[in-house]
């Protein structure tokens, strides 16, 4: 009770004392608050990233995606980067990307300094490479490091309803695996003639996941086709040489001499024909060449290895294109409406090089290939010539490859999609 009752000055002496103990405490602890980061100032440094201690030197970082009509060049004029500098950037990251490979939807990251907004580096992406070019004073510098990936197998099994393209990208393939089977196929197999509704197909392929969230289309790593009932098949497999290949169930390369056909056709309006009542002069003459039928201006490619021997105009040829090839063999392909940019008499071609497109100059009725195949200095028809395979395995490989031609050839005849290791780690 003598506490409730005390005196008003007794009261009043109390109540300063403790304002006192209060403002003294409040004080101290806003000294000890604001002089923290000076007293502990050493220990921020080691711990925090200098980006954040200076933020004047964080860096700028702008993500670009070309768009059409966008070129690298065009990007890094874009950022101040002049050509004389921008020639020498490209001769840096030459080796490791291409700087004319970039198209629309490509992406480039630019690293500005923040302080005058200059580029001190760009990064590219390049398949399983990150590249990255840095500004130094003594000029570009370049490094690049591996983007780890993982592998998946799957099987896609189909039937051709309409055109193998069609059908294979209902089934689950991509674009890039119907046109890699065509040029597996290519010496055995002419994809616009040869297929029928109801020819079957079986792909076995990888893709392939980047840690940066990129997926891509992997190798093929066997196929079979059913084609004018015959089955082709094809697996890749590594020699002991190191080299990797494609090779039928017999252990034949799929590579032959030559292509099964100069171009993407129609059809063929005038075959071989040693009795053929000639359109233009009306008159039964032999017609020792095939003619293909196809619009105005559609390529036509070597069917094999070979040296011009011949471009130019020739009578009722036309544009005219010789290729002199291995075995005293001799390509002609003729009413060209433009030859290909380069081909020149003595230059060698490859297998699939375009060297002309397709026209009606000279003695012709439309637009259409003419297509002679020599031996020597007799006309043969191409579509009866059997070209044996370049190489064959044997020995050690053989045995190692028919191995795993068995595995692939079960997995092909499997009905279940996915198959062999999902997502297997790549070092």
């Amino acid at each position: 009770m003598s506490l409730l009752f005390t005196s008003s000055g007794s009261v009043k002496s109390t109540v300063r004392s403790i304002a006192r103990h209060c403002a003294l405490v409040v004080g101290l602890s806003g000294v000890a608050l604001l002089s923290a980061p000076f007293l502990k100032s050493t220990q921020h440094d080691q711990r925090l990233p200098d980006r954040l201690l200076n933020p004047k030197r964080a860096e700028s970082r702008i993500g670009v995606t070309l768009r059409h009509g966008d070129t690298l060049t065009s990007v890094v004029k874009r950022f101040g980067i002049q050509p004389p500098s921008a020639r020498a950037l490209f001769e840096k990251v030459r080796p490791f990307v291409n700087p004319k490979s970039f198209r629309p939807g490509g992406n480039v990251q630019i690293i500005l300094n923040p302080e005058d907004r200059t580029v001190e580096s760009m990064e590219f992406v390049t398949d399983d490479k990150l590249v990255r070019v840095k500004a130094t004073v003594q000029g570009w510098s370049v490094e690049h490091q591996d983007i780890p990936f993982v592998r998946e197998s799957r099987l896609v099994r189909g039937t051709i309803k309409r055109s193998l393209y069609e059908s294979g990208i209902e089934a689950g393939l991509k674009p890039q695996h119907v046109l890699d089977l065509a040029k597996l196929f290519e010496y055995d197999v002419d994809f616009f003639a040869d297929f029928r509704s109801q020819d079957r197909f079986s792909v076995l392929f990888e893709d392939l996941r980047y840690a940066d969230g990129r997926t891509t289309v992997g190798r093929i790593l066997a196929a079979e086709l059913e084609a004018e009932e015959d089955i082709f098949d094809a697996f890749y497999f590594i020699g002991k040489d190191g080299n990797g290949d494609y090779y039928n169930s017999k252990g034949e390369a799929l590579r032959r001499l030559f292509l099964r056909a100069p171009l993407s056709y129609v059809g063929i309006s005038s075959p071989f024909n040693r009795s053929r009542m000639d359109p233009i002069f009306r008159s039964v003459r032999p017609h020792m060449a095939i003619d293909y039928a196809a619009p105005s201006g559609s390529p036509v490619v070597s069917i094999g290895n070979g040296r011009v021997e011949f471009v130019g105009w020739r009578n009722g040829f036309g544009n005219v294109v010789d290729i002199r090839h291995s075995g005293n063999y001799l390509s002609r392909y003729a009413h060209f409406s433009r030859f290909a940019e380069g081909i020149r008499q003595g230059q060698a071609v490859s297998a699939g090089e375009v060297i002309g497109y397709v026209g009606q100059t000279g003695h012709t009725t439309g637009p259409h290939l003419h297509f002679e195949f020599l031996q020597g200095e007799t006309k043969i028809n191409f579509l009866d010539l059997r070209i044996p395979k370049d190489q064959v395995l044997s020995g050690e490989d053989l045995l190692r490859f028919a191995q795993l031609r068995d595995q692939q050839q079960a997995m092909l005849r499997r009905e279940n999609e996915r198959v062999a290791e999902r997502w297997k780690p790549v070092f």
